[in-house]
């Protein structure tokens, strides 16, 4: 574990406000350019920056990470997230136009890298897309719901959920979400009393609930998802979906935000309870 992932492991301990600054320079400061500690530290505090609703912040420390240490060709330069995501988000909470920067920043990465390939498609999605389906766990809240036929789990849905074993009711909330069946799994969790074990099930959920100004309904949907949620990568420190998705971000009340940034989560809060 390198010094930024130390750090990182840390600000899940419920210490990201606290750790922020830490990040940011250990991200953007000269002592550790080009590394791995660089970039690892400088996608944590974006996501940091993200629930502070620092957008532009978060969008210009990714642009001067790459323009700084995309040229030398390291590790940054085989990532994706968050980097390109904080261009989109600038530009859907803070109104500075993403295309630009995508494709200038594109440029200073050696070509055929996976961070170059990412901002250039982003940059040509940009004009004929909503921002918010290029952000993270976009999902069709407020679409119709589609037939159950050939989905995986269809069966299932039809049968009583309380006899149902944690892995067949796993498989129930994926099913009635990849349709997008938001009343029925309105229904279910209403009348079971449960919560899906899936962070991208709850936030599904709690989008539906935003679209429906159900405030209580979907902060609580938010609430139930941080114990779901498990990083990715080490240097995960955060889903950022519930502060980039609109339909998220009207559920992301003071009280979820303050529930994220200071309780431990992921596998630091599976330490705490054990």
């Amino acid at each position: 574990m390198n010094a930024a992932e130390e750090l990182i492991a840390e600000a899940r301990h419920g210490r990201f406000g606290e750790l922020l600054p830490r990040l940011q320079e250990l991200g953007t400061g000269s002592e550790a350019a080009g590394t791995a500690d660089a970039w690892e530290a400088a996608a944590a505090a974006v996501q940091i920056l993200f629930w502070y609703d620092r957008f532009a912040e978060a969008a210009e420390l990714a642009e001067a990470l790459i323009t700084r240490d995309g040229p030398l060709g390291g590790e940054l330069c085989d990532q994706d997230m968050p980097f390109g995501v904080a261009f989109l988000a600038a530009q859907a909470h803070a109104g500075i136009p993403a295309g630009p920067r995508l494709t200038a920043l594109a440029a200073h990465v050696p070509e055929g890298r996976v961070l170059g390939d990412d901002l250039m498609w982003l940059a040509e999605e940009v004009p004929g897309r909503p921002v918010e389906e290029l952000l993270p766990n976009h999902a069709d809240w407020g679409g119709p719901a589609r037939p159950l036929d050939g989905v995986i789990g269809a069966d299932l849905v039809e049968r009583d959920f309380g006899t149902l074993d944690a892995g067949q009711k796993r498989v129930v909330w994926q099913a009635l979400a990849k349709v997008n069946d938001f009343e029925r799994a309105h229904e279910l969790a209403e009348a079971s009393g449960e919560t899906p074990e899936q962070f991208a099930v709850c936030t599904w959920l709690a989008g539906w609930y935003g679209t429906r100004g159900d405030i209580a309904r979907g902060e609580s949907m938010l609430l139930a998802a941080h114990g779901r949620w498990w990083p990715y990568a080490k240097w995960d420190a955060l889903p950022d979906a519930p502060v980039l998705q609109p339909a998220l971000r009207s559920v992301a009340t003071e009280r979820v935000r303050a529930h994220y940034l200071t309780r431990p989560i992921g596998p630091e809060a599976a330490e705490t309870n054990a």
